[in-house]
């Protein structure tokens, strides 16, 4: 027999309990030396030599435990838990510890969010919003009501942002690496916290880097802190916006604006003077910008927490629309199904917060994702057991279609004999129907399928 072959059975028979592994490597080596036999006299084609090979291994991992038993470990409560638990470990550990979601309990890394002030002008329902890029350097110079005002260029669904170099110190942000923009620079780039850690592997050399972005090339100067983000979470690399001495030619006509007021301003009294000084250099200004404070990021749980909400409100209805479900007192019943719904929802939840999508088609989908998670965890709840909380197995059918006197109903078995659930499978039938057994049952069921040791 093969070298091969030999390493194979030895690696394999390492799974194998040690009590039984000098018996189990002897039969297989009997059983794979005998087909290397037959397939080198042209007996035995080379798939079933390959099949041969992989039931060595599968045969390693039941060797443990008999089939019957690695069925009722799947079926068990604590299969389900474990597998939704070690899901979302391995999430944690993809997500640095979900630093995203971390992020949101932070303090705003923003210098006194309650002086920030939007502005921008609106056409009519489909039109762009904005303000012209020429007005913000002439608010900026004089206007006595800001403390200062910064303009921005992001498309919506592109991971890039161009902002004025004033842009982040308005803000009162300030870098976790390297600096923030200087006035005069041009071909720089800040990143977020995201991308460095997910693309450039959090490695500090990347200061001082030349990279591309839309076809330009730009030297990394800045790391923004991970609880940062404005505009848009999807954005990764900031770059600077030139507005002075004229603007970017490939500026659109109307970018963002964002400003600070000055000490003892009010909104109605910068509204009317933003108004003032564009009307000044430009009369065909037709009216005052339109000013209100900005959604923070801060505030972006609300929304996580509403989406939630509403997806278990959908859920919910979903659940009642079936047949009731089989409620039953006790601790451990509702402690399980508790635990179970927290933690598949869980799942779809954090990967909506983890990977920063945005947008209405992904965030419907995140919430039909947590509704589904809360269907399925009362649907699975329905087909258990209301007291060991194993999965009911061996479905009958009973009943006829055509039938309104005898409806269609599946009728359920508990496998350690503690009773039996008839489910019905049309609308007339009743609601969902347990039995319970008495002790003397289960020593039949023992015998059928036995448990484990």
């Amino acid at each position: 027999m093969p070298q091969g072959f030999l390493w194979l059975i030895r690696a394999a028979g390492w799974i194998v309990p040690s009590r039984l592994r000098p018996q189990w490597r002897a039969k297989w080596s009997s059983i794979v030396g005998n087909a290397y036999v037959l397939y080198q006299r042209g007996e035995l084609p080379r798939q079933d030599l390959a099949a041969c090979s992989r039931a060595c291994l599968s045969d390693s991992v039941w060797a443990w435990k008999s089939r019957e038993q690695w069925r009722e470990f799947l079926r068990s409560p604590r299969f389900l838990l474990a597998a939704a638990a070690a899901t979302l470990l391995l999430m944690g550990a993809f997500s640095h510890g979900f630093r995203a979601t971390r992020a949101l309990f932070r303090p705003l890394p923003i210098a006194d969010p309650g002086r920030l002030a939007a502005i921008r002008y609106t056409g009519s329902v489909g039109q762009p919003a904005g303000v012209p890029p020429r007005l913000i350097p002439l608010w900026r110079a004089k206007s006595s009501l800001l403390a200062d005002i910064a303009g921005y260029w992001h498309r919506p669904y592109v991971d890039h942002a161009r902002v004025t170099t004033n842009f982040f110190t308005l803000l009162g942000a300030n870098p976790a690496y390297g600096r923030l923009f200087h006035t005069d620079d041009r071909d720089t780039a800040i990143l977020s916290d995201n991308v460095w850690r997910t693309v450039y592997r959090a490695d500090p050399r990347v200061l001082g880097a030349r990279i591309t972005v839309e076809g330009a090339r730009y030297t990394v100067i800045g790391i923004l802190p991970d609880s940062f983000w404005a505009i848009s979470p999807r954005i990764r690399v900031w770059t600077p916006l030139q507005l002075e001495p004229e603007p970017d030619p490939r500026a659109p006509p109307l970018i963002g604006a964002i400003g600070r007021l000055a000490p003892g301003a009010s909104w109605e009294a910068l509204r009317g003077d933003l108004f003032r000084i564009a009307r000044t250099e430009y009369p065909r200004v037709p009216r005052p910008p339109e000013i209100w404070q900005p959604s923070l990021p801060a505030r972006q749980w609300f929304g996580y927490l509403f989406g939630l909400a509403f997806a278990f409100a959908v859920g919910s209805f979903l659940i009642a629309r079936q047949q009731p479900l089989l409620l039953r007192p006790g601790w451990r019943y509702w402690r399980f199904l508790l635990s179970k719904t927290l933690l598949l929802t869980a799942i779809p939840l954090l990967i909506w917060i983890e990977t920063g999508i945005s947008g209405v088609i992904a965030t419907l989908l995140c919430m039909a994702a947590c509704s589904f998670s809360v269907w399925w965890s009362f649907a699975d709840q329905r087909e258990r057991c209301p007291e060991c909380l194993q999965r009911l197995a061996m479905p009958v059918t009973i009943g006829s279609w055509s039938s309104v006197l005898e409806p269609v109903t599946t009728e359920f078995l508990c496998e350690s004999g503690h009773g039996s659930l008839c489910v019905p499978e049309t609308e007339q039938g009743e609601r969902d129907h347990w039995t319970a057994l008495d002790s003397s049952w289960r020593d039949l069921f023992d015998k059928v399928t036995p448990r484990s040791p």
